[in-house]
């Protein structure tokens, strides 16, 4: 039987385990600031650069892989959920050309990607808050983290992604 040539290639998880080392360093070294962190524009741009499946998996590994740094909870599934959706529009999204052409507009894109994250964490704990209501008054409570996300994903996108640009297409996947 021939030999088939696997997509991953130990060049290929390098760069996957690289990228998700930056996150989840990046996490724990902002893990004072509440809900700033640069693993929503590392994502974003990560999937613009290489697809939805590396996207993918960055996005599942640094969740995993911070976790166990910061601790895992009720939370873990949900922010792995809401990463997966970022990624997923990500893709969608990344077909239009202008996003991938200015960086204006992914930095405007990273902004929502923060608050459809903290949308999708806070679906992730509606079995547990008992209805509607309860639902309504946990999401509200959180905008105010939820603005601190998006508008820290705001202003390190042009901070972090500038270099990483110069970087990343040098790092060919095959």
């Amino acid at each position: 039987m021939p030999a088939s040539k696997s997509r991953y290639t130990p060049r290929y998880i390098a760069v996957v385990s690289l990228i998700t080392a930056l996150c989840v360093v990046g996490r724990y070294l902002f893990q004072f600031l509440p809900n700033i962190q640069p693993v929503t524009d590392i994502i974003v741009f990560m999937t613009l650069s290489f697809g939805v499946v590396t996207g993918g998996y960055i996005a599942i590994l640094s969740i995993l892989i911070s976790n166990v740094l910061l601790g895992f909870g009720i939370w873990t599934l949900p922010q792995i959920f809401a990463y997966l959706m970022v990624v997923g529009l990500t893709w969608l999204f990344g077909h239009w050309p202008y996003l991938r052409r200015h960086l204006w507009v992914q930095a405007a894109f990273s902004l929502f990607a923060g608050y459809l994250y903290g949308f999708c964490v806070s679906i992730g704990q509606y079995p547990l808050l008992g209805g509607w209501p309860q639902f309504v008054a946990y999401y509200i409570a959180g905008l105010y983290f939820d603005t601190f996300h998006a508008f820290g994903n705001l202003v390190l996108y042009f901070i972090l992604i500038p270099p990483l640009s110069k970087i990343i297409p040098r790092l060919r996947l095959d």
